[in-house]
């Protein structure tokens, strides 16, 4: 089945990742003009104007058909998409999930969401998923990181005047947390959030972008 893509996303991501993508898109479209041109089975010179056109329509859909399977990555579009598929069957949520609720879809950060690290994430890189694909990893990341995020709302109600870390605490500082703040510690540890997955996503896009190679 061809995907459409539908939902756009506007994905955080470290320091250089964007040029990485660019570069490997780049790469990936001079190798889809050599698929094109390669052999007799795409070219139009000498066809009629309806074999040619045909012929084109051909390659269109030769083209969407790569991009899914993960064999084409010319754009980034089907190279986050990709990805976010890839992780996804990783992580064994590859299935179908109730529907996430409304609140799922918020744009404001999920209950234990953090960033990186000081820094933050300092780039963005906007993508269009498909619908499909966008409302699985939603529901995914959603039901498994539901009872913590109900927990972590019990947390700030129960301490208000408490003011979490903004950035993921490192394994040697989690150690040293106690009281309070290790229980948040352990709550936020079990939220997936959505961001997650897209970042994740890109990642393994440009992982196979390299192995198809240039």
């Amino acid at each position: 089945m061809v995907e459409r893509a539908a939902h756009p996303v506007l994905i955080a991501v470290d320091e250089g990742v964007r040029k990485r993508v660019a570069d490997a898109v780049e790469a990936q479209q001079q190798r889809a003009a050599r698929l094109s041109a390669a052999g007799n089975r795409w070219r139009t010179r000498g066809l009629t104007r309806a074999e040619a056109a045909e012929r084109r329509a051909a390659w269109r859909s030769e083209v969407r058909r790569l991009r899914v399977a993960g064999e084409l990555l010319d754009v980034r579009d089907a190279l986050v998409a990709y990805g976010v598929r890839e992780e996804l069957r990783v992580r064994g949520w590859d299935r179908e999930w109730d529907p996430a609720p409304e609140e799922a879809w918020d744009q404001g950060r999920w209950p234990g969401s953090r960033d990186s690290g000081p820094g933050g994430f300092p780039e963005r890189i906007s993508a269009r998923l498909d619908a499909g694909l966008a409302a699985r990893a939603v529901a995914a990341c959603w039901w498994t990181s539901w009872s913590a995020i109900e927990a972590l709302r019990e947390w700030r109600d129960a301490f208000p005047g408490i003011t979490p870390p903004r950035y993921r605490v490192v394994e040697e500082g989690r150690g040293q947390l106690v009281g309070a703040l290790a229980q948040y510690e352990r709550l936020a540890a079990g939220v997936t959030t959505t961001g997650t997955i897209w970042r994740a996503g890109v990642l393994r896009g440009l992982e196979q972008a390299a192995a198809l190679g240039s």
